[in-house]
C-alpha cells in the first residue's frame, strides 16, 4: 500500500505552489507592481471588489473601507507553474493579468489563513437566499463576515441583487482560475525568500528581478519550463522539497 504523502507529492494536477501574478492598475504597469511587491517583501490588497458576496445585499450607502473589509482580498492561483500561461492573453477579461508575479510555497502561506475561493454553484439559480442570509453576517457577526465574505464565488446564473428589477443576464464560471484568497483584514501578506520557489517574469528581465531578490531565480511562464529545468531543480534543492515542480 502506497503512502498518501508520496502520492500527493508527485500528482501533477496538485500544485505545492501558490502564484500571484500582477496587472497595469493606473500609471503602474506590471512590471512597476511586481517591482514594488518585491521591493517592499509583501502583498497588499487592492480595492477591486472580488467577491460575489457583493451581490447578496444593497451596497448603497456603504463605506469604501466597509466594502473593501468585505469584498476585497489578495488574489492567487493554485495553477500549476507549467500552466500559468493559460492566465495571460484572454479575450474580453475584465482583469488582464501579466507574465509578471512570484510563486509562493502552498505550505508557508495556510497558516497565514490563505484559503481556496468558494465556488458556489448557482446553476440552478437557487443561491440568491443563501448569499443574502452569508450577507446578514455584517449585522450579527461582523468579524465572521470579514473573514467569509471575501472569499465566496459563484459559478452558474448570476446573484440577483436584492432590489434589482432583473437577474443580471448570462452565466460566469472562474473555477478554472483555482483561485485562493486572503480577506482584506488579513493583509498585507509579508514574506520573505523562504517563502518563495520563484519568481516570473518575461526572461530579457530575469537579471533585474533576481537582483531585487537575491537568492530566488526567476522564469518566464510564457516560455516552456523545460528552458529553467536547471533554475527549477535549484529551487528545489534550495527549499528542500519532494513535491513534483511542473
Amino acid at each position: 500500500m502506497r503512502d498518501i504523502d508520496d502520492i500527493l507529492n508527485f500528482r501533477t494536477d496538485i500544485s505545492p505552489f501558490l502564484v500571484h501574478l500582477t496587472r497595469t492598475r493606473g500609471e503602474a504597469t506590471a512590471r512597476d507592481n511586481l517591482s514594488a511587491i518585491v521591493s517592499d517583501r509583501r502583498l497588499v490588497c487592492g480595492t477591486t471588489l472580488v467577491s460575489d458576496a457583493r451581490f447578496g445585499m444593497n451596497t448603497d450607502g456603504l463605506a469604501d473601507d466597509l466594502k473593501r473589509r468585505l469584498f476585497c482580498a489578495i488574489c492567487l492561483t493554485e495553477t500549476p507553474i507549467g500552466e500559468v500561461h493559460n492566465l495571460l492573453e484572454i479575450a474580453y477579461r475584465g482583469v488582464n493579468l501579466a507574465p509578471y508575479g512570484l510563486v509562493f510555497l502552498k505550505d508557508r502561506l495556510e497558516p497565514r489563513v490563505v484559503s481556496p475561493a468558494l465556488y458556489l454553484n448557482n446553476v440552478s439559480a437557487d443561491k440568491d437566499p443563501f448569499f443574502q442570509a452569508l450577507c446578514s453576517l455584517r449585522t450579527t457577526h461582523a468579524q465572521a463576515a470579514e473573514q467569509i465574505l471575501p472569499l465566496l464565488s459563484v459559478f452558474g446564473q448570476k446573484i440577483w441583487p436584492p432590489g434589482a428589477l432583473q437577474r443580471p443576464p448570462g452565466e460566469v464560471d472562474f473555477r478554472w482560475e483555482r483561485e485562493w484568497r486572503l480577506p482584506y483584514v488579513r493583509a498585507p501578506l509579508q514574506f520573505g525568500p523562504e517563502d518563495v520557489f520563484v519568481g516570473l517574469c518575461p526572461h530579457g528581465e530575469i537579471a533585474h528581478f533576481e537582483a531585487l531578490l537575491p537568492g530566488v531565480g526567476f522564469i518566464d511562464p510564457i516560455r516552456n519550463m523545460k528552458w529553467y529545468a536547471t533554475k527549477l531543480i535549484e529551487a528545489r534543492q534550495r527549499l528542500d522539497l519532494k513535491a513534483s515542480v511542473v
